[in-house]
């Protein structure tokens, strides 16, 4: 099964009971659905080359209709296991021509798209139409570019017939090579066939298995959505979900028999309250710079590429080009500057805020009193507070694996604080990724590349459009070098924006979410310490707690995917 698929499914039924239980609770909290972050799994490309069959092997659906000819008229939504999957009619079927318009429009919000091909490969006219989705709508980045019919093939769907087939591809597919568009080879008709023998015939249903791909593609598509870090899309109703919870059992809860425990409660919230939200704000914030220079790289390129007119050039060309890689590369690294800067000073906003909870004249004499009845408190409580002495370990702090000074003389008094403020987190935790993004790194370019004229090295790019015009087959051959060197250079480019997309992905999980998860998941645990104090917690309050902690492992789940 797909990773995806699980997630998506325990988010779906923890989503469920949640609902089922606010409602048996008798608490005015509800949940609204948000369909802005459904994942959208969008199948396309030509027309009876076995995009429903290939939906039906992966849902295993029986309301899909499959069959020779066009089967589907219409962008059909079927929901799987909380995945919005969207089957459209073919691209460019001539007889239906406005199917076009009904697949771009569903290709347009796809989180993932699968383009279906069968074994005979591209037309002319479906190349046109691949090439336009690929470069001009910028979708290469997030397409699975399959093969589909492989048993039509004269080798079946084996690893000598693949190569052929890959070589075949790669002309068609420049200037993406088949392994970034994550190509792979499937017969889902073999697979479906498996379906049918497996009580009948196992050792033919294994065989038609191993013969249809499905494992292989399975692999791909997991990959796939670990490297778009699409899961983390889930965790958004995840978090709303929790704090659902976490409102219904503060409501239900019963209150302690001594009021400092409650007030202890009460600084952990605090705390928390200000790590989620410190945690979405520099999420946020560090997405918005990354997104706005991968959009004004992409605009780069679109410029670069419209230097490419008839009449053109070489060196107005050649220097127009170097200016927009360095103006690439000046934009690259201010980004990285802009978001290592946010980090900085939000972090240091954090430390002063917990500086002033910790040093408030609430936890002060919150502390006086607890250190003088330390004796007389539950156990829990007691463990709690050793491990935090000789003061309340703050949630900064427990990034920095307990930067207080050790000593145990002055009961819960704050001791000197190794090290300047929170800030240091990122300096002890994950320091930074390890790499600086480059941007010509990330797009593997071959240099060197020509038709039969000039290369500009720096991009990779042929340039064989500058020689004399001496016949109409020249003014042919010209017009469609232009039109090939134009989509070669929109795609380095588009393709730099997209890596630097990936890069800070990475970069957030690295910088704010692991470090923060973990001091998190810290004052969770001394929340619950406490409320397993209250021995008289109704059943339902139990229940909810269960599912809050139910929630919060599948955020980590998910989050640990993505790492």
């Amino acid at each position: 099964m797909l990773k995806i698929v699980g997630f998506a499914k325990r988010s779906t039924e923890l989503r469920k009971k949640t609902i089922d239980a606010l409602l048996s609770s008798g608490v005015d909290i509800q949940i609204f659905d948000n369909k802005s972050d459904t994942i959208r799994l969008v199948f396309a490309g030509q027309y009876s080359a076995g995009k429903s069959s290939i939906l039906k092997m992966l849902t295993g659906r029986d309301d899909i209709t499959i069959g020779a000819g066009i089967t589907t008229q219409h962008a059909h939504t079927y929901d799987w296991n909380g995945i919005e999957v969207v089957d459209t009619p073919g691209i460019h079927t001539q007889l239906r021509p406005d199917h076009d318009k009904i697949s771009y429009d569903a290709i347009a919000s796809a989180d993932m798209l699968v383009f279906v091909i069968t074994n005979e490969l591209f037309d002319s006219y479906m190349a046109d139409h691949f090439r336009k989705l690929a470069i001009e709508k910028d979708k290469a980045g997030e397409m699975i570019l399959v093969v589909n019919k492989m048993d039509r093939t004269a080798g079946g769907n084996t690893g000598e017939q693949q190569n052929i087939i890959r070589e075949d591809l790669k002309k068609i597919l420049e200037p993406y090579t088949p392994e970034q568009l994550n190509l792979s080879f499937l017969d889902a008709e073999s697979y479906l066939e498996s379906i049918e023998e497996k009580d009948k015939d196992p050792e033919l249903a294994n065989e038609l298995i191993e013969r249809s791909g499905y494992a292989q593609f399975v692999d791909t598509l997991n990959r796939f959505v670990e490297e778009k870090s699409i899961p983390s899309k889930l965790t958004t109703e995840l978090y709303v979900i929790d704090d659902c919870l976490e409102k219904a059992i503060k409501e239900l809860q019963p209150k302690s028999s001594d009021a400092d425990i409650e007030a202890l409660e009460e600084n952990f919230m605090q705390q928390r309250h200000l790590l989620i939200e410190a945690r979405g704000r520099m999420q946020q914030e560090v997405l918005d710079i990354y997104t706005t220079a991968a959009s004004q790289i992409r605009d780069i390129g679109l410029d670069a590429a419209n230097l490419l007119v008839e009449g053109c050039k070489q060196d107005e060309v050649e220097n127009e080009l170097q200016k927009a890689i360095n103006k690439t590369e000046d934009i690259i690294e201010k980004c990285q500057s802009d978001a290592d800067e946010v980090i900085d000073a939000r972090l240091n906003e954090m430390g002063q805020q917990l500086e002033v909870i910790e040093n408030s004249e609430f936890s002060r004499d919150l502390k006086t009193r607890l250190s003088g009845k330390f004796e007389g408190l539950p156990e829990g409580i007691q463990k709690m507070i050793a491990k935090a002495a000789p003061g309340f370990q703050k949630a900064g702090q427990a990034v920095l694996n307990n930067a207080y000074k050790t000593g145990t003389q002055g009961g819960l008094k704050l001791t000197n604080f190794s090290g300047s403020t929170v800030h240091q987190m990122v300096l002890k935790v994950g320091h930074g990724i390890g790499y600086k993004f480059k941007p010509w790194q990330a797009i593997k370019i071959t240099k060197g590349i020509a038709v039969g004229g000039q290369v500009l090295s720096a991009l990779g790019v042929g340039l064989s459009v500058f020689m004399q015009i001496k016949a109409d087959q020249d003014e042919e051959r010209i017009r469609k070098d232009l039109k090939n060197n134009r989509q070669n250079v929109r795609s380095k480019f588009n393709a730099c924006a997209n890596g630097l997309e990936s890069y800070a992905r990475q970069y957030i999980i690295e910088k704010i979410k692991r470090p923060l998860e973990t001091t998190i998941a810290s004052i969770d645990g001394n929340i619950q310490d406490i409320r397993d104090t209250r021995l008289n917690r109704s059943i339902t309050c139990h229940q909810l707690e269960d599912l809050q902690k139910e929630c919060r492992l599948l955020i980590r789940d998910i989050h640990l995917e993505n790492q």
